[in-house]
């Protein structure tokens, strides 16, 4: 955070969030170009291999180049920023692939060990399975590049978010709670696993469409504005008023040759701290593959950030509280109408 100059970073989101959301961009952003270094084989940020980027995309239109780019970030993003566990994995069950050695029986397990229980008890048949391959062998993963890669990927999940804040993006925020659900009850906060369900229940179930729409939409809006002094007559002269007043600002601006940021840049200073970052994750390349590294305070890290997780359970938990939440709904509903 020092090499940074993110030093108040230190405090922790919850002391210093603008510092530390400060950082998590640097931080982030040169993740991500020391792996696409590393991806492309180039030595630095300014390293340009002759016929790095093909003539022919060089020298066509801005569609096509736009659409080479994009498939090289894909390659990037999926070989180093998807996390694990959060696409496909709860999908992608296990398959039963070990068939009944009983030649008129159809049954087949996930396991050896599941079908020859099975063997031994229905059909009476003791067959010896085939030893597993020995493990004594094999090389342990580098526990600093799968850090790396996590740590790029929760990042990206980060920013993320806050992009959604900033955007007012309601649909995308509520996708990404979904994803933050799985991180609570992974480690251990249940109740903000609890609370980001209810409001996936609401969204989704208990509310009336007009409500789960303010709920997603809403909470970028400000609905106090001029309070008690909004009517129709000051509603009409602001409006007829912010044309005007834009132009002024514009014209002034360009009489002091002012220009406007667009979206989010990075300035000089930032931009050095950045390279700072990319030069010393190059140096210790931390995206290159060197079986049995490991950092001394995460010992065997895995790429996995949900690997703890257990869909079943979770499932069940899940299960369990949605019948709860809709049983008290339907007990107030009834309640109600009853009091009327």
């Amino acid at each position: 955070m020092n090499l940074a100059r993110c030093s108040n970073a230190k405090q922790g989101p919850t002391a210093a969030y603008d510092a530390y959301k400060h950082f998590l961009r640097k931080d982030t952003t040169a993740l991500f170009l020391a792996a696409a270094l590393e991806h492309f084989g180039l030595e630095d940020l300014s390293d340009r291999p002759p016929n790095f980027i093909p003539a022919d995309i060089e020298s066509g239109c801005q569609a096509d180049q736009r659409t080479w780019l994009h498939d090289k970030t894909e390659e990037l993003i999926d070989k180093y920023v998807m996390l694990l566990g959060i696409f496909g994995k709860a999908d992608d069950q296990p398959t039963a692939q070990f068939q009944c050695r009983e030649p008129e029986c159809d049954k087949a397990y996930i396991s050896p060990e599941a079908r020859q229980r099975h063997e031994e008890k229905k059909h009476n048949l003791v067959l010896s399975s085939p030893p597993s391959p020995s493990t004594t062998t094999a090389l342990k993963p580098d526990s600093i590049k799968e850090h790396s890669e996590a740590r790029l990927g929760f990042s990206f999940v980060l920013l993320n978010m806050m992009d959604a804040v900033k955007e007012g993006d309601g649909e995308r925020l509520m996708r990404l709670y979904q994803v933050a659900l799985l991180f609570y009850k992974a480690y251990g906060h249940s109740q903000y696993a609890y609370s980001t369900l209810l409001l996936t229940l609401q969204l989704n179930a208990t509310l009336s469409p007009r409500m789960a729409h303010s709920l997603k939409w809403n909470r970028f809006w400000n609905g106090r504005g001029l309070g008690p002094n909004l009517n129709e007559t000051s509603a009409d002269r602001i409006s007829k008023s912010i044309g005007i007043l834009k132009e002024m600002m514009d014209n002034t601006d360009r009489e002091l040759e002012v220009t406007k940021p667009s979206g989010v840049h990075h300035t000089s200073g930032e931009e050095e701290d950045i390279a700072t970052l990319v030069a010393i994750f190059k140096e210790r390349q931390l995206f290159h593959d060197q079986p049995g590294r490991e950092y001394q305070s995460f010992p065997s890290f895995g790429k996995d950030l949900l690997g703890r997780l257990q869909y079943a359970n979770l499932y069940l938990w899940m299960q369990t509280k949605i019948k709860k939440l809709l049983s008290d709904q339907t007990a107030l509903t009834v309640l109600a109408t009853y009091s009327k």
